[in-house]
């Protein structure tokens, strides 16, 4: 089975970074280049270009991947995904996995380059238009704190969280996780299944609580990320600060062994 070889390429168009694939894109290779796109992309453009006319396989573990490499982009205005000479029964897969809109699908460079900068410029030429006003933010929307929770092992606390952790929500993180958390508590379970998005203060969090179970000879589990979610720690290469599990009651299992 070929090995995953990548290589960036320089382009012109503002805010872009591109990469060329070669080889095989699955679950055993991915790591190592989402650990450097996030070294080599910082802080990260709007818009990634993945060339993948060289790939000569990948699987459900890089169809995740790339989707929350979507997901990932689609977060600023304007911005994407963009693969390179995908066949048509691979954009149905990727498009199946990701948000809408969070991909593109070109030819070649030029062509995907050429209309980045034709959306630009209709922005531009738009730019003075009245734009509506943006919805108000709820007290509901500012909160990624789902609850905490006793697990079913001893010295255990599952912590759920939900919507975005990032610089908005983080105050109220910070309250509650100081109300909440308990000097007694040796192990954590995290689960993110509905954390739709993790950035900024977000990961700087996960940090912190890392340092701190770590320092209590405990185990910090992570229970079913969303593929954006993951990709997100695994270019800032924090997936090792976790035990992953599928489930809560995996993680219990986990912390038992």
């Amino acid at each position: 089975m070929p090995e995953l070889d990548w290589q960036q390429l320089p382009i012109d168009t503002p805010s872009t970074a591109a990469f060329m694939l070669n080889g095989s894109f699955t679950g055993e290779r991915i790591s190592a280049f989402t650990v450097e796109l996030g070294r080599s992309l910082q802080p990260l453009p709007k818009r990634l270009f993945l060339d993948i006319r060289g790939l000569k396989q990948i699987d459900r573990a890089g169809i995740e991947t790339m989707s929350g490499l979507a997901g990932l982009f689609a977060e600023n205005e304007s911005g994407f995904l963009a693969i390179i000479g995908a066949p048509e029964a691979l954009r149905t897969k990727l498009i199946a996995g990701a948000q809408e809109n969070s991909f593109r699908f070109y030819d070649s460079f030029g062509q995907a380059a050429q209309k980045v900068m034709d959306g630009m410029l209709a922005m531009l030429s738009g730019q003075f238009r009245v734009l509506p006003d943006k919805p108000s933010m709820t007290e509901e929307m500012r909160t990624c704190w789902a609850g905490m929770r006793d697990a079913g092992v001893p010295s255990t606390q599952v912590l759920t969280l939900k919507r975005a952790f990032d610089k908005i929500s983080s105050p109220s993180f910070e309250r509650h996780w100081k109300e909440e958390f308990r000097e007694d508590t040796r192990n954590l379970i995290l689960d993110v299944t509905e954390l739709r998005t993790l950035v900024d203060e977000g990961t700087e969090w996960l940090r912190k609580i890392s340092d701190t179970i770590r320092g209590r000879d405990g185990r910090l589990v992570l229970v079913n990320p969303q593929p954006k979610v993951r990709v997100m720690l695994e270019m800032l290469e924090m997936d090792r600060l976790f035990v992953p599990a599928l489930s809560v009651s995996e993680a219990e299992r986990a912390i038992q062994s």
